[in-house]
């Protein structure tokens, strides 16, 4: 697959983006995926895109009331889960995409107004998010499965879909980044 850049104005939700990218990234076989997730929160990234997963995996540090059910769940820090998996503790042997959005938004608050968001995640405050992000990579480098991110800016890494979405954050303009990156 060619690098394939997507550019998206404001009113497109989140879950409509990785379908469209799922649809992209699995065009020969739109059916029986497995994902692994490894900051799920509610799992609204799945609203359409569940119907060609045969098995979502979602990791997280608690548990949320969610919009869209996974099928495995593991109540953990995503890097205890990716230690865990490399050192073979999980029985985690293939996957056709592992997933992370960190929750690197609250950065951009600043510590000041930290105290009143709500399920804050403890992992935001103690790791930048870009650590949570290499940490996804080594997990799909070793199942050697696509990493899709979402994240405030390209990482660097071998692209083969990158979505620019502009967007109107905490009253700013300003640009979120989808990349899909290939091992």
């Amino acid at each position: 697959m060619n690098e394939l850049v997507l550019r998206l104005r404001q009113g497109v939700a989140s879950w409509k983006i990785v379908d469209i990218i799922m649809s992209e990234l699995f065009s020969d076989r739109i059916e029986g995926i497995k994902v692994i997730d490894l900051t799920y929160g509610l799992g609204r990234f799945y609203r359409i895109a569940r119907r060609h997963i045969k098995q979502l995996i979602a990791v997280d540090i608690q548990r949320l009331d969610w919009e869209v059910c996974p099928d495995i769940f593991y109540q953990m820090d995503l890097r205890v889960f990716v230690k865990k998996a490399l050192d073979g503790e999980l029985n985690i042997d293939s996957a056709d995409l592992v997933v992370v959005d960190p929750p690197w938004s609250v950065e951009k608050r600043g510590t000041d107004k930290l105290s009143s968001i709500k399920n804050l995640q403890h992992y935001t405050i103690a790791a930048p998010s870009q650590s949570l992000i290499w940490s996804a990579a080594a997990l799909a480098k070793h199942l050697q499965a696509p990493l899709l991110y979402r994240y405030k800016e390209l990482i660097n890494c071998n692209h083969i879909i990158k979505v620019i979405y502009d967007v109107n954050i905490f009253g700013n303009k300003g640009k979120v980044f989808y990349g899909v990156c290939k091992w």
